[in-house]
């Protein structure tokens, strides 16, 4: 990792959503180790633990979901620079049990993520898809980023890609 790099987080006031998962958890530590001035983390514990988040004096933990307006704005009003857009509702079956709930919170949350971002002029938005899923289960191996599938087969894979 280069130095500029690690340097463009120091100093900065970073919201992560789903960050109470182990990706956001680890991605949280990571930002707070770069000397970011504040992570927050936005996540409602509906597939993650609180205490994957670290207890440190920059992170702020707010438990609530990419849905609430109430809790989107009072996130945003923390003065982000940089979002990294975690949340999901996880994993394929869950989506084929919950299949309007998972177009609301992959959709309609990554929606509303945008929308906030935009209108509050984030310098940078990181958005995290999951991987092989949504690859389908036809792509070749070893997994390339520039195959795209349209044979996807959940919800979740859908919303994700």
């Amino acid at each position: 990792m280069s130095d500029e790099y690690k340097d463009y987080y120091a100093g900065k006031t970073i919201l992560v959503t789903g960050g109470a998962g182990a990706i956001g958890g680890t991605l949280t530590r990571a930002l707070s180790d770069l000397k970011a001035k504040l992570i927050i983390v936005l996540d409602d514990l509906s597939s993650a633990e609180l205490w994957n988040v670290p207890s440190r004096p920059n992170v702020l933990f707010v438990k609530g979901s990419v849905l609430d307006e109430v809790e989107l704005k009072r996130v945003f009003f923390e003065g982000p620079q940089v979002v990294f857009h975690l949340a999901a509702l996880f994993a394929n079956q869950n989506s084929i049990d919950h299949p309007e709930t998972d177009l609301m919170v992959n959709g309609m949350g990554t929606l509303k993520m945008l929308q906030y971002s935009a209108m509050k002029g984030i310098e940078r938005f990181v958005y995290a898809s999951s991987g092989c899923s949504i690859y389908g289960s036809s792509a070749p191996l070893p997994l390339k980023e520039d195959y795209m599938s349209l044979y996807l087969s959940s919800p979740y894979q859908i919303t994700k890609m």
